[in-house]
């Protein structure tokens, strides 16, 4: 992860992957974006990134990503590339700590006999998960935005 005022250093197959990716939404978007998606495939190609675009390349990533755009373009491992770059960023890591803690939480029905699981959709695109054991009972709400506990009862 990057700290606020350093650059952000990528390595030379990750400059590519995101030189591709910032470059193929600079063709989409036009306008004044196109040119912070130009200016982050530039510095990628030069290997750091500045912390101006910290937040450009943090979308950049995460929106090939999400899309397989990722798959889509240049070499075989862009996708695996991004997801590298991606998990160093401050969102990469926040996502990353995230899914740790609830880990750390779902590893109390580890060996335990599962008395309830449940998923309800809350409205499209977001969803929680209630699930039961011996005692131990918690609610996940999934969306796009994340993961996140919601409730843990115990006892």
């Amino acid at each position: 992860m990057t700290e606020r005022g350093d650059s952000f250093k990528l390595n030379e197959d990750e400059g590519l992957a995101v030189a591709e990716a910032a470059t193929a939404f600079a063709s989409v978007v036009g306008g004044d974006r196109a040119a912070l998606y130009r200016e982050l495939a530039a510095q990628a190609v030069e290997g750091s990134i500045d912390d101006t675009l910290i937040d450009v390349l943090e979308r950049v990533s995460a929106l090939a990503l999400e899309t397989g755009k990722s798959r889509q373009i240049g070499k075989a491992e862009a996708e695996r590339y991004l997801l590298a770059v991606y998990r160093r960023t401050p969102a990469g890591a926040a996502l990353t700590a995230e899914v740790s803690d609830i880990n750390k939480v779902l590893a109390h029905f580890a060996g335990k006999p599962l008395e309830s699981i449940r998923v309800s959709a809350r409205m499209p695109g977001r969803y929680l998960l209630d699930i039961a054991a011996e005692g131990f009972a918690v609610q996940l709400s999934l969306e796009p935005e994340g993961l996140e506990v919601r409730s843990v009862n115990a006892g």
